[in-house]
């Protein structure tokens, strides 16, 4: 170990006789500088070089030959090269797509797309005032045959404002339609009653119904079971149930859907009873209960204590291999074991299990929190 020392000076002399020193002036361009000794001074770090001008670092955004430069100084000569920078535009900027289309010359019509892409993103954006203003500095109301605005465009802003589901929003739309001669089909009238159901708001479906059919717009099964289910969410169950008389005179008969929502209604308000009569009323007329109708009945059978009943909707579902929805297998195994019914809670439990209704944790974690229950009140 004493002679390691020795061997590695031995071998450093040997090394640095062997290696030239690099002549001052060596123009080649393989010859490396020699490394700098390290400071002593750590709050002082080595820079490399001087800094890059500010300038340097962004060459491309004052480059004259650049694609984005490029495009904005093409001129715009046809509806096509109106429409390309339209498009442009309005994936970043929705008020300079907007400049683009109102300083655009005469000459160059503005594309029916292109408009809809406008009013369509005003609409989702800002708002329909927004998409109204441009609207009437495009066409100047009142409209005639050379300032009414393209149907297909009209179209497209009613789709988007319906989607976006805001009452107040689809409320005005409905005059910027009439400005420009398009009469609201029935999709818009349906998309503000369910704007009207979503905003906690069920009762203001009748006077969408009446605007509706003073405007002369029929109305189809969406707008009855639209009709339907708001009126009975909001406790008006006999209202809810004269419209099944008007919608078959008028050639639109009840489905699942309406039933369904009918028997939701009058589970709430405690008529569990009527709502499984309405059933039987539902499968005489030719109408297949399904797996919501069925969960829809053994929850509310069980929130209003008929626990006989609802076994009886069980078995009609086991029967039918239906599958269990969470909350209706919940509140059953409540019920059951409240009663004192744990082996058919279990059997229950089994079932759901089997016929995969929801994922095990649930299953688990529902019959445990009610045998917590059980065990808690015999104690």
């Amino acid at each position: 170990m004493g002679k390691v020392p020795h061997a590695m000076r031995a071998a450093a002399k040997h090394s640095l006789a062997l290696v030239p020193k690099p002549k001052p002036h060596a123009s080649s361009p393989s010859a490396t500088p020699p490394a700098r000794r390290p400071t002593n001074n750590p709050a002082k770090p080595h820079r490399k070089g001087p800094k890059p001008p500010q300038e340097a670092l962004a060459p491309a955004a004052t480059d004259a030959t650049s694609p984005a430069v490029q495009e904005e100084r093409k001129p715009i000569r046809t509806p096509a090269d109106l429409a390309a920078a339209i498009r442009a535009a309005a994936d970043t900027d929705i008020d300079a797509a907007v400049s683009l289309a109102l300083k655009a010359s005469p000459a160059v019509p503005l594309p029916t797309y292109s408009l809809a892409l406008l009013l369509r993103r005003l609409a989702v954006h800002r708002s329909v005032a927004a998409a109204r203003d441009l609207l009437k500095k495009l066409h100047p109301t009142p409209p005639d045959s050379s300032s009414t605005a393209p149907r297909g465009a009209l179209l497209a802003l009613a789709d988007a404002v319906c989607r976006r589901g805001d009452p107040r929003e689809i409320s005005r739309l409905l005059p910027v339609l009439a400005d420009h001669g398009v009469r609201a089909d029935a999709y818009v009238y349906n998309a503000l009653m369910k704007a009207h159901v979503a905003a906690s708001d069920p009762a203001g479906v009748l006077p969408v119904l009446q605007r509706m059919e003073r405007d002369g717009v029929e109305p189809d099964l969406v707008t009855y079971n639209t009709l339907v289910f708001a009126l009975a969410r909001a406790g008006m169950v006999a209202k809810a149930r004269t419209f099944l008389d008007t919608m078959a005179a008028q050639g639109h008969f009840p489905d699942v859907i309406t039933y369904t929502s009918l028997m939701n209604g009058m589970c709430v308000q405690g008529d569990a009873l009527g709502a499984l009569r309405l059933l039987e009323e539902m499968e005489a007329k030719g109408c297949k209960p399904n797996e919501r109708t069925y969960n829809t009945l053994l929850m509310g059978l069980c929130k209003n204590k008929k626990l006989d009943k609802a076994v009886e909707v069980y078995r009609s579902m086991v029967g039918a291999g239906m599958k269990m929805e969470a909350p209706a297998y919940a509140t059953f195994v409540r019920a059951l074991c409240r009663s004192g019914s744990v082996a058919d809670a279990y059997e229950v439990f089994d079932y759901a299990i089997e016929t995969k209704s929801f994922t095990e944790v649930t299953a688990y974690s529902e019959l445990e929190n009610s045998l917590k229950w059980l065990r808690k009140m015999n104690s």
